[in-house]
């Protein structure tokens, strides 16, 4: 079992009044509320933290280097040569 401390703090009327709707929701004490939304809170900033370090860099993931090279799209001029080499090669099978 964990050592308790008591903790003696200033917080608005209106966030105590919170907590405690809360916490009678939840059917529990004052204390375990505010213990559970604590925790809950390093948890996160934890998790949070935790994601940041393990998003990895381009080069750990393609250590070979082998990312697909994006070629633009064909011009209108590329495209009429293209066909005209299409077709005269066609035309030669024939």
């Amino acid at each position: 079992m964990s050592e308790i401390s008591t903790l003696t703090i200033k917080i608005p009327l209106v966030l105590k009044e919170q907590i405690r709707e809360a916490a009678l929701a939840a059917e529990h004490s004052l204390s375990v509320e505010v213990c559970a939304r604590l925790e809950h809170s390093f948890a996160v900033t934890k998790d949070k933290k935790e994601k940041k370090e393990a998003k990895a860099t381009e080069s750990e993931v393609d250590n070979q280097h082998l990312s697909e090279n994006i070629e633009p799209a064909l011009t209108q001029k590329e495209l009429k040569k293209l066909r005209l080499l299409l077709n005269k090669s066609q035309s030669k099978k024939k």
